[in-house]
């Protein structure tokens, strides 16, 4: 299964194996950031920081 990463939008952290069998990606980073993940252009679609 095809795989590839992005760098996280608050701490630029790489984070892999984002796969390219899904239509959208969300991911939770630990540094209080999530965000969407463009599948067809392997990069961050839209990204937030969290509430604590």
């Amino acid at each position: 299964m095809p795989t590839f990463a992005v760098d996280c939008p608050g701490c630029e952290a790489s984070k892999e194996h984002m796969t390219t069998q899904s239509n959208q990606i969300g991911v939770h980073c630990s540094c209080g950031v999530t965000f969407t993940v463009d599948i067809d252009g392997q990069t961050v679609d839209d990204w937030w920081e969290r509430e604590s």
